[in-house]
């Protein structure tokens, strides 16, 4: 699986190469550009994340012989639930007036989480609807690893913005 051209430039040990010979401010835009995709790559996570328990929620509903109307009347709890999702206080928050960082795949992956699927849910037939939950699965691991990482290279670049400014280089 291949990740957008971008990601795979952020997280290339290449980028974080040699940070102490870098202009404190082309590190900021580093760190800004970071940010800003690992914010996409969380969001997207997170829509992945209320798809599967949508989906999942759903399977249950047709092996327990339940109604659309109960699926629906349990989407508070359902989308309320502690599944697997990082507490607030682990969650590096976006600013409010972060711009928004589209994110595209070759292969269209990210159109599990932009589809139609949800609108057309009774309609599914059984294995769609299991190889939906399948296919998401993966690309939600795959959003987590590369969360994962991109936090590794935002980590290396503070930690070098942070060494300045208490050297008092930082400018």
């Amino acid at each position: 699986m291949i990740p957008t051209e971008r990601i795979q430039r952020l997280i290339d040990p290449a980028f974080v190469a040699a940070l102490d010979a870098r202009p404190v401010d082309e590190l900021r835009a580093m760190k800004a550009e970071c940010n800003d995709v690992e914010n996409a790559l969380s969001y997207r996570r997170r829509l992945a994340q209320a798809r599967i328990e949508i989906l999942e929620a759903e399977h249950e509903r047709r092996a327990l012989g339940g109604t659309v109307e109960d699926l629906v009347k349990d989407l508070p709890r359902i989308l309320s639930a502690e599944s697997g999702r990082s507490s607030i206080t682990d969650t590096r928050v976006p600013p409010p007036d972060s711009p928004g960082v589209e994110l595209h795949w070759p292969d269209g992956r990210e159109q599990l989480v932009a589809d139609t699927t949800l609108a057309h849910l009774p309609l599914l037939p059984d294995d769609e609807l299991e190889s939906t939950i399948e296919r998401l699965h993966a690309f939600e691991r795959e959003l987590s690893e590369l969360r994962h990482r991109m936090h590794e290279v935002i980590d290396a670049v503070e930690g070098e913005i942070a060494e300045r400014q208490v050297a008092g280089t930082a400018g």
